[in-house]
């Protein structure tokens, strides 16, 4: 499912980073008449079902107009729809009236977004080294300090004494 303001209306601020907390769904009062509907048991935690309950959509036609889903959500202050229980009354708009509840982009973030985009489309491929590494290389060592010249068998007995590792 395509929520559109997950998808569409996402807000920059003036670094043109992303900021998830300004608000992309308004709550208008005036002119707006809400219908109300009742969750039944069959559409506990089932957002798409009451969607499609409050419509009367088709199976085909939900596809359509689910990406509204999140203006019902925050029109009704459901933060998780999982939450959702039987007998919660849910407000609803007209369908056709949805979009009046958005905040639209305007030109300059629409702008930022795309310098970003550019930004981020040439990354930096410069290999960062380890100073510890590097100095180890540069004094020559052909081996690691727990590795021998000459290996030990990993299991034997020497002296009466039981020794395990190659050390």
């Amino acid at each position: 499912m395509d929520i559109i303001s997950l998808k569409d209306s996402l807000k920059y601020d003036e670094n043109g980073l992303v900021n998830l907390f300004k608000p992309v769904i308004l709550n208008p009062t005036e002119n707006v008449s809400l219908g109300s509907y009742t969750v039944g048991r069959d559409d506990e935690m089932r957002i798409d079902l009451i969607f499609r309950n409050i419509y009367e959509l088709s199976a085909v036609e939900i596809g359509l107009y689910l990406g509204n889903v999140d203006v019902l959500l925050s029109l009704n202050n459901i933060d998780n729809p999982l939450n959702i229980k039987e007998g919660t009354i849910i407000r609803y708009p007209e369908l056709g009236q949805y979009e009046s509840f958005r905040l639209n982009i305007n030109e300059d973030s629409a702008k930022i977004k795309d310098s970003i985009g550019k930004q981020l489309a040439v990354p930096n491929k410069t290999t960062r080294k380890d100073k510890s590494r590097s100095e180890y290389l540069s004094s020559d060592y052909s081996l690691p300090p727990v590795v021998l010249d000459a290996p030990k068998e990993p299991v034997r007995v020497e002296d009466d004494n039981f020794s395990i590792g190659g050390l």
